[in-house]
């Protein structure tokens, strides 16, 4: 979640002096103390960021705020090879970056211990995410130029780890995860308020969604679900 409360402070020395009240300086006379005390965490309940990810938090507040064509980077442009579990996905980026579509990615990748570990991760919320280097990112680049793999992590949409038998689901800005009583898993896209299921049964959300199963040599298999955002008119 991006912190906008960081858009107010100019630099970093605004935002620790925020931290402190005019008592603090009367019974705390040393500058150092205060600051000390605030990093420990003993002021507020806010999350407190060191100088380096202040900085990153505030670059990446300013860029939502104050998009530029630049920020639109495609990433599949580094893609050389044939893989066609990432041939699909660089087909698909531009229709994702501009919300023409929205795809979610079903990925199993099996871990050195031999449990796996899997996950749904929204490509859209994913991309913009590395674009402006928020906590977390995949690095797009790097997967489309086949030196890193694409892994499912606690951060995404759905995770879970066959290992510890742990879950999470997260809610994020483009769906709500929903647990629906007789048709399982699915997604509501928060734009257009439509529920994407991820189950092969048919049922009556199922037009929402178009269903790729790929198989990859570097991914064993990934499955797509697809669904064309509809814009309010």
């Amino acid at each position: 979640m991006t912190d906008f409360s960081i858009a107010k402070f100019n630099n970093y020395q605004e935002y620790l002096h925020s931290f402190t009240t005019v008592e603090d300086f009367r019974y705390l006379p040393f500058h150092k103390t205060v600051i000390t005390l605030t990093k420990l965490g003993y002021r507020e309940h806010r999350t407190f960021y060191e100088e380096d990810e202040f900085l990153n938090v505030k670059k990446q507040v300013e860029q939502l705020l104050n998009p530029t064509v630049s920020a639109q980077i495609y990433y599949s442009q580094y893609f050389k090879g044939t893989d066609p579990a990432l041939w699909a996905l660089a087909e698909r980026e531009h229709g994702n970056v501009q919300q023409e579509i929205s795809t979610i990615i079903f990925l199993e990748i099996s871990g050195r211990s031999g449990f796996s570990k899997s996950g749904y991760i929204d490509f859209e919320a994913s991309l913009r995410n590395y674009r402006f280097k928020g906590p977390n990112a995949v690095d797009w680049k790097a997967v489309f130029e086949e030196r890193k793999l694409l892994k499912p992590q606690p951060s995404d949409i759905v995770f879970y780890d066959w290992k510890t038998r742990k879950i999470f689901a997260n809610d994020n800005d483009n769906y709500t995860v929903v647990a629906h009583p007789e048709h399982g898993l699915m997604f509501a896209h928060k734009g257009d308020h439509k529920n994407i299921p991820v189950t092969t049964k048919k049922n009556p959300f199922s037009s929402n969604v178009r269903r790729s199963m790929i198989r990859s040599s570097l991914y064993g298999f990934i499955i797509l679900y697809d669904h064309h955002v509809r814009k309010k008119t």
